[in-house]
């Protein structure tokens, strides 16, 4: 059975696969194309580690310029999730549970880690580590629970409080196996403190674009209300939306609370204690941290997933046998049917730099882009066009705008601006309103997939 359902999780994970790709998974192919010899250098602008960009780098000569293929490796990874949540719940709760059953069916069902194993991004890569370092310390094989959560750090920062997790956890349920696992330890910290030059490079970026860009923090994650709640919500309906978002919260939290009582059934069951700890510890201690760095947002805490769909099939067992069927029912068809809204509805689908490019293509075409460096995508989907970034840094716009751009825009047959991010970067709409002054003739606005309004001149 457990073959079936990872065969299901491979085919719902490959639909759709061929979208475009967006500004962070262009973000993911333009620092792996970095060379070796000036990659250390690149990634001190980014804001994660390095593994995944070199695994990336390794992959991208052999998949060409096909997306789905690009996203192929992301895929298996998430297929292969399913059969490792199985592993890990027989270790919990044994052979004859069907609770490794009905977890590894969630999780081959679930819209969240559907959609973010195609991502081009690190966070699914890192659920597969951390995973692999809780089945290393049932085991109680420290050596590998060393090596998986070296591993998952230094693909995805934020895994680092599953390490935290894991310490409580044996703190309160192990004590003998707290000194072995401090050792297991060891050789991330040794690393990390090789690192940290890069990573305390990385932080200074961090802090420049909040500062330059005072709606990030909110974007980010920070400790809001709406924050915490979309954690949860999101793990239940995936990356679909209700207008207006009164109703998306109504909706998601009435169904977030069907959800929270079969976890709190499940604290019935001793053996889902170590689940409690993977589980509830590092979206605790993200909480924290986000008053200072916002870092609460949902996207980042795929890691946790698995143990929140295990407590929920481990709470349906809780509840009189009775109820068991119509539960699972009830879970998979929510699942599918956040699926199916997803696959149907573009508008939640991701950003289409495709199809942007390839309208620009062969328009003798200048874009004027409100932001102080090409987008990351259209590095990707290589065009004609000519691109202009009309900041000198991130929220400010170039100096003497108007008088750069009235030789260059007698070049060209087409102007076009992009309003993507000016929400964040031009607010005021200063580089838009340039434009108009030196084209007065507006021909036409264009609408592209997530990608904002689009002004022809």
């Amino acid at each position: 059975m457990i073959y079936l359902l990872t065969l299901i999780g491979l085919i719902l994970r490959l639909l759709l696969s061929n979208q475009s790709f967006w500004l962070d998974e262009g973000a993911s192919i333009m620092a792996a194309r970095v060379p070796l010899a000036q990659f250390f250098t690149y990634i001190k602008a980014d804001f994660q580690p390095p593994l995944y960009y070199l695994f990336l780098k390794l992959w991208l000569p052999l998949a060409g310029n096909s997306e789905w293929l690009i996203r192929l490796p992301g895929i298996l990874v998430g297929a292969a999730t399913v059969p490792l949540l199985f592993l890990i719940c027989r270790k919990i709760f044994g052979n004859t549970s069907k609770i490794p059953l009905i977890a590894a069916l969630f999780l081959a069902l679930n819209p969240f880690h559907i959609y973010y194993s195609q991502e081009l991004r690190m966070y699914n890569l890192s659920t597969i580590f951390v995973l692999l370092s809780w089945m290393a310390l049932l085991d109680e094989q420290y050596i590998y629970v060393s090596v998986a959560n070296l591993l998952c750090v230094f693909t995805f920062y934020g895994a680092g409080f599953n390490l935290v997790s894991q310490g409580i956890y044996l703190f309160f349920s192990k004590k003998k196996d707290l000194g072995k696992f401090t050792l297991s330890v060891i050789p991330m910290v040794i690393a990390f403190i090789l690192w940290w030059p890069i990573f305390s490079a990385q932080l200074q970026v961090g802090n420049y674009i909040q500062n330059a860009l005072p709606g990030w923090s909110l974007l980010s994650g920070s400790t809001t209300i709406k924050s915490l709640l979309l954690i949860p919500i999101k793990f239940i309906l995936g990356r679909i939306n209700l207008e207006p978002q009164s109703l998306y919260f109504a909706v998601g939290g009435f169904i977030l609370l069907i959800f929270l009582i079969l976890i709190l059934f499940s604290f019935g069951n001793k053996k889902s204690r170590s689940l409690c700890y993977f589980f509830l510890v590092p979206l605790i201690l993200a909480t924290f941290v986000s008053f200072k760095i916002p870092i609460l947002g949902y996207w980042r805490y795929l890691f946790v997933l698995p143990a929140f769909l295990t407590l929920v099939a481990t709470g349906i067992f809780e509840l009189p046998k009775k109820f068991h069927f119509v539960a699972i029912v009830f879970i998979c068809l929510l699942f599918m049917a956040a699926n199916l809204i997803f696959w149907l509805t573009p508008k939640f689908q991701r950003e289409d730099w495709r199809g942007f490019s390839q309208f620009v293509t062969g328009k003798n075409a200048l874009v004027v882009l409100p932001f102080p460096g090409v987008f990351a995508p259209l590095t990707f989907y290589k065009t004609d066009a000519v691109y202009y970034p009309a900041e000198d840094s991130l929220g400010k716009t170039s100096v003497d705008l108007k008088q750069k751009l009235i030789p260059l825009t007698k070049n060209y047959q087409n102007i076009f601006v992009m309003d993507y991010l000016s929400d964040l970067s031009d607010p005021n709409r200063q580089i838009l309103n340039t434009v108009r002054e030196i084209k007065t003739k507006e021909k036409a606005v264009y609408n592209f997939n997530n990608l904002g309004q689009v002004y022809s001149f």
